[in-house]
């Protein structure tokens, strides 16, 4: 005799069932079910419809459900009179005696032995008769009939699912278009457009905007982009990309057409490009949107994120041939990062500037900008990027950050039950410390930032001024219990070898220092600048070697409070030193550092009052463009005589593979938690704390 499955065979419907889901992929079965409980035959090699419904035989009553994402197979009881499909974890089906069980988007090879076990339990209800009466073969046809099936129906969902992720991303490209309700007028027109991109002479390029920056020159040249083709795809407000992470959301179209700009700088021969719009601090922000874009995501390999085998979505060749060239558009208050790189040290169409530009004239300065940028011939140089990291040999940092918070205004200290005047921390918000592109320092720049933060303004000259304030307020005060006398608790070391304190000097005269730190770029605060240490007569007439972004070096310098008075202009007296560069810190009760790292401070502690310290070291070769007003006389020479590329750097592989790591530990959040005190860390540590 036949097997049953293989016979037409008379069943009758129990549930109404309108339709079919995989009535695209196989026949239906014969005679629909109707909306009333009726009698269908089915066909030779068909066994029967797997949508949910429910059919019976004789007094075996067999149900069948389709869950997405759930399990499906087929159960029976124990007395074994009724089989029933319902959705369940694999991990338990065994036990349940499962038919065919076979999450959604696996293999059935692999639950051979389940299946068995399910087979030998199910056949005799179905089979109407003993155990014996399955024999092997029956039970391989209806394996392999299970595996066919399990396979069309993922077919089907991953179809399914890739066409709601198209329209989810399009719905998404949609909303892109949209302008903002209530957009004041244009400082570039009203009816003006970026220039036409030339996809056969320009360099394919994208752009990460912060709309606020600029007193919301960003949001005046989002609002170009959008009236633009070419534009309109690649120019992304950034706030927006990283607040919309959702499945076809900012992120993954950002991430769509940063690939898409990859394939078409493989066929041009070139790098793609990227435009960070804003403060120096965007920099930074740019360069961790990108690793966000490109991290893996095991759960969405079937939609193009699937890891390389080095947890991005890119492989290693593909990053370090087409990781793009960064180009920053200067919308802050220093624009250090900008300045340093030729594109300006102010953004193009500054109302602020000495001859304020018409509407007309100012979209003649942006689009002048923008062809610089995709022009092919804009040169492209390595530029080194340097991180805060564990101490080597560790996975964590030994130290908790927070922020300063306290009333806006000159003078943040608050009152306390013990009379005297403290300062007041909150829980730090991002960015988390790493990236760092611009330079570094602790004491009494950083402690100027954090007074700073509090009283941002949205005008550049306004945080110029505002800068002044704070810093002249921290010279009139008493130094605030947080924090030591200068640098008294501080000690530097760069590659094991002591900086700070000066050597011969006892550590007690860390109190006469205010700041120590690095330069990476020849600037710093749109003022400063950094050269090689000489004596008086030699500063004075002799060429020094200035800071430089790509000699794998850094600029270390070191000020009291006269050291400005003795700077003879406006050049720091550095040294240049081979990282990595440890800060170490006394640590103690209710007591700690600050720290800035590219502009943006926090206050570093350790919660059981135990000595700390800070790592930096370089942890990539980031490629950049470099505009037509980058002056070699400041800031060096570009080419450093290695070929242009991108990399995770480190003295060892295992330092290369550990600066990755920390970087998707970044991009995954993992580091919001290492880093960020908790109030109850903060109040351990003998901090005063903002109210909830």
């Amino acid at each position: 005799l036949k097997p049953f499955w293989l016979k037409p065979h008379r069943l009758t419907a129990a549930v109404s069932h309108p339709s079919c889901r995989l009535s695209a992929a196989r026949p239906a079965p014969v005679g629909a079910m109707s909306s009333s409980p009726a009698e269908v035959v089915l066909p030779q090699g068909c066994f029967g419809c797997m949508c949910t419904g429910q059919v019976s035989r004789d007094n075996v009553t067999v149900s069948r459900e389709v869950v997405p994402g759930k399990a499906l197979g087929l159960h029976a009881s124990d007395s074994g009179a009724s089989i029933a499909t319902s959705t369940q974890d694999l991990t338990s089906c065994g036990s349940q005696g499962c038919f065919a069980s076979v999450p959604t988007g696996a293999s059935s090879e692999g639950n051979s032995e389940c299946s068995d076990i399910g087979f030998r339990h199910a056949l005799p209800a179905l089979l109407g008769g003993s155990s014996a009466s399955a024999s092997k073969k029956d039970i391989q046809l209806l394996k392999t009939f299970h595996a066919q099936w399990s396979k069309q129906l993922e077919g089907d969902q991953a179809m399914q699912r890739r066409d709601e992720l198209e329209m989810l991303m399009q719905q998404t490209r949609e909303q892109m278009l949209v302008d903002p309700p209530s957009m004041p007028a244009s400082r570039y027109g009203t009816d003006a457009t970026l220039p036409t991109f030339d996809a056969e002479k320009h360099v394919p390029t994208l752009a990460l905007i912060n709309p606020g920056s600029g007193a919301k020159a960003g949001a005046d040249i989002m609002a170009l982009a959008r009236k633009t083709p070419y534009y309109q795809r690649r120019f992304f407000n950034i706030v927006d990309v990283v607040r919309d992470q959702r499945r076809g959301g900012l992120l993954d179209v950002f991430r769509l057409e940063l690939t898409a700009a990859k394939e078409e700088a493989r066929a041009r021969g070139v790098r793609p490009r990227l435009i960070s719009g804003g403060g120096d601090g965007t920099a930074s922000f740019a360069l961790f949107m990108v690793f966000l874009a490109l991290k893996a995501d095991p759960t969405r390999e079937g939609e193009g994120l699937e890891d390389r085998g080095n947890g991005l979505v890119w492989d290693d060749a593909d990053l370090e041939a087409f990781f793009p060239a960064v180009a920053q558009l200067p919308l802050g208050s220093a624009n250090d990062f900008g300045h340093t790189l030729g594109w300006g040290h102010r953004y193009p169409g500054d109302r602020a500037a000495p001859r304020a530009a018409s509407p007309s004239r100012a979209l003649g300065e942006l689009s002048a900008w923008l062809l610089s940028v995709l022009d092919p011939d804009a040169p492209v140089a390595s530029f080194d990027v340097w991180g805060i990291m564990p101490p080597g040999g560790e996975a964590s940092c030994d130290f908790k950050v927070c922020e300063l918070a306290g009333p806006r205004g000159a003078d943040p200290r608050v009152l306390a039950d013990d009379g005297q005047r403290h300062l007041v921390m909150k829980e730090a918000d991002t960015p988390v410390p790493l990236f760092c592109c611009l330079y570094f320092s602790v004491g009494f720049f950083a402690y100027m930032t954090s007074r700073f933060q509090l009283n941002r303004h949205s005008n550049p000259r306004r945080n110029k001024l505002e800068y002044a304030r704070q810093a002249l307020g921290i010279v009139r005060e008493p130094t605030p219990p947080e924090l030591g006398r200068g640098l008294e608790r501080v000690q530097v070391a760069c590659g094991g070898e002591a900086y700070f304190p000066p050597r011969g000097q006892q550590a007690a005269t860390g109190a006469r220092y205010r700041e120590v730190g690095f330069l990476n770029v020849n600037w710093q605060g749109g003022i400063a600048h950094g050269a090689d240490r000489a004596p008086a007569h030699r500063r004075m007439w002799a060429a020094r070697e200035p800071a430089k972004f790509n000699d794998g070096q850094v600029d270390m310098y070191r000020m009291k409070l006269s050291s400005p008075l003795r700077m003879l202009g406006t050049k720091y007296q550095t040294d240049k030193r081979t990282g990595p560069v440890t800060i170490s810190c006394a640590g103690g009760s209710g007591q700690g550092v600050f720290f800035q790292w590219d502009g943006e401070a926090r206050f570093a502690f350790s919660p059981t009052g135990e000595p700390f310290s800070i790592d930096v070291r370089k942890i990539l070769n980031l490629p950049v463009v470099l505009g037509p007003g980058y002056d070699a006389k400041v800031t060096g020479a570009p080419d450093n005589g290695d070929p242009v590329r991108f990399g995770f750097e480190g003295a060892t592989a295992g330092e290369r593979s550990e600066t990755r790591h920390r970087i998707l530990r970044c991009v995954r959040g993992e580091l919001d938690r290492e880093l960020n005190a908790t109030r109850e860390e903060m109040a351990a540590a003998g901090l005063h704390c903002k109210g909830p």
